[in-house]
């Protein structure tokens, strides 16, 4: 099953997968199992698009975490959010206008 995975051949997984369930396991590689096929969907998933990564939500949330750590408290969450997004260069460059209907 290693190989499939690190190989990126999701039918062979999905072989693997449908011949451990005739081979009888210890308990503990039945729960991976049983969670392997709960998330089978989401595992060809990255099979298909390897590209598609968490990678810059995550250092995100990592950034967010530093400032929080580093920023000492804020008046208000305002001023805190007003720094995560001046800090992150998540602001827009120009307000958009909305027009009445």
């Amino acid at each position: 099953m290693r190989e499939a995975l690190q190989e990126n051949d999701s039918e062979a997984f999905k072989a693997q997968l449908a011949q451990s369930k005739l081979v009888k396991l210890p308990s503990g590689l039945r729960r991976v199992l049983r969670t392997f096929i709960k998330l089978q969907r989401y595992i060809e998933h990255t099979f298909k698009y390897k590209h598609l990564t968490n990678g810059r939500i995550e250092g995100l949330n990592n950034k967010i975490k530093v400032l929080k750590r580093i920023a000492y408290g804020y008046r208000n969450f305002q001023n805190f959010r007003t720094r995560i997004l001046v800090t992150n260069k998540l602001y827009l460059n120009e307000i958009p206008v909305v027009q009445a209907a």
